[in-house]
């Protein structure tokens, strides 16, 4: 099956009322698109059949908008992946961040990300906690590297004593028993 991918939607070559049909006959299909690569998987027939769309041109072309597709399947996969920061780790490479950086700079960057943390949660702003933490996590992932650590290493670690520690909470947060 040929796909066409443009900028803002793949579109199928079917009828709408076919498109279902076409799709399980295509399992495994996989298209480049600007915000990746694509498949045709069994979980994503029903998301496809039911936010598919009849061509305003043609009536046997049937299209999905990308980006809906890309934050109903890849976003989530992509970020529950600790592949994420394997990119994470090339980006600040091809930046000279950690060839030429210093733990020291990036743990004063963690504070500016903080700060604007916290600016985000009195404005209750979530698009811009979303953004402070996610940069949060970019200078951790740094940090790290640039002493020859992997965050995910970090994160297991502290969720092995985590995942044993006992305390209640007081005041919207969890203190820890302490013996």
């Amino acid at each position: 099956m040929k796909i066409n991918a443009t900028e803002q939607t793949s579109t199928f070559p079917c009828k709408k009322s076919k498109l279902k049909s076409i799709l399980n006959k295509n399992i495994g299909v996989k298209w480049q698109t600007p915000l990746g690569e694509f498949e045709i998987t069994t979980e994503a027939i029903e998301w496809m059949v039911a936010n598919s769309y009849k061509s305003m041109y043609d009536d046997t072309r049937t299209y999905i908008y990308n980006k809906a597709f890309y934050e109903a399947f890849l976003a989530k996969s992509t970020h529950n992946n600790v592949e994420i920061f394997d990119l994470i780790r090339q980006w600040a490479k091809e930046k000279g961040i950690l060839d030429k950086g210093d733990p020291k700079t990036q743990l004063i960057k963690l504070y500016e990300e903080t700060g604007e943390l916290s600016q985000s949660l009195l404005n209750n702003d979530k698009e811009g906690i979303i953004d402070a933490i996610g940069d949060m996590i970019v200078v951790l992932t740094n940090l790290a590297a640039l002493e020859n650590l992997n965050v995910e290493d970090c994160i297991d670690s502290a969720y092995k004593v985590i995942a044993q520690r006992k305390g209640k909470m007081i005041n919207g947060t969890f203190v820890k028993q302490t013996l």
